[in-house]
C-alpha cells in the first residue's frame, strides 16, 4: 500500500491565475525578472498591448510540435515575415494576441492530457469530433481556438477521449 502525502497549503502556489500562467508559458527564463509585471489579469492584458518578446517565438519552435509554417498561419503572418524579425523586437499586440491564445490552449491540454507529449500528439492526430479536422490546423482563427478549446473541456468531462 502506497504511503499517503502530506498537502501543505502554504507551499501551493496560487498566486498566479491561469492568464498568467500562459503568458509566462513561452516566455523564456532570462525575462523571468519582469514577472511582477503580469501576475494578475489586468497586467496581463498590458503585457499583450506591449507584445510578446520576439524570442517567443524562437522558444515556441524549439519546444513544441509548433511548425514554423503553423506558427506563421496562427499569427496571420508569412515565414517570411515571421524570418525578418530580430532577437530584440517584439511581437505586434494581434500576433501578441494569437501567441497567448496558444499558450492558454498549451496550459490546458498539458493539465487535460497530463504531460506535453501526449497533448501535442491529440493536437497533431485527426479528431473525430472536430469532423476530422486536425486541432493545429483550426488554430488560425479564433472559432477554431474555441472549438479545440471546448473539445478539451469535453475530453476533461470524459465525453470523448
Amino acid at each position: 500500500m502506497e504511503k499517503s502525502k502530506t498537502l501543505y497549503l502554504e507551499k501551493l502556489d496560487y498566486t498566479d491565475d491561469e492568464s498568467c500562467k500562459a503568458w509566462w508559458f513561452f516566455i523564456p527564463d532570462k525575462y523571468s525578472n519582469k514577472k511582477a509585471e503580469c501576475t494578475e489579469r489586468m497586467g496581463v492584458i498590458n503585457c499583450l498591448r506591449q507584445g510578446f518578446p520576439y524570442e517567443a517565438v524562437n522558444f515556441v519552435l524549439e519546444n513544441t510540435c509548433v511548425s514554423r509554417k503553423d506558427l506563421s498561419n496562427i499569427l496571420h503572418i508569412s515565414t517570411r515575415q515571421l524570418n525578418r524579425y530580430h532577437e530584440d523586437d517584439r511581437l505586434s499586440a494581434e500576433q501578441s494576441n494569437f501567441l497567448y491564445e496558444l499558450s492558454l490552449l498549451y496550459v490546458r491540454g498539458e493539465d487535460v492530457f497530463g504531460d506535453r507529449p501526449t497533448f501535442e500528439n491529440w493536437l497533431q492526430r485527426p479528431q473525430m469530433a472536430l469532423g476530422m479536422e486536425i486541432p493545429l490546423q483550426l488554430l488560425d482563427t479564433s472559432e477554431g481556438f474555441r472549438m479545440v478549446n471546448d473539445l478539451l473541456s469535453q475530453i476533461e468531462y470524459g465525453f470523448y477521449s
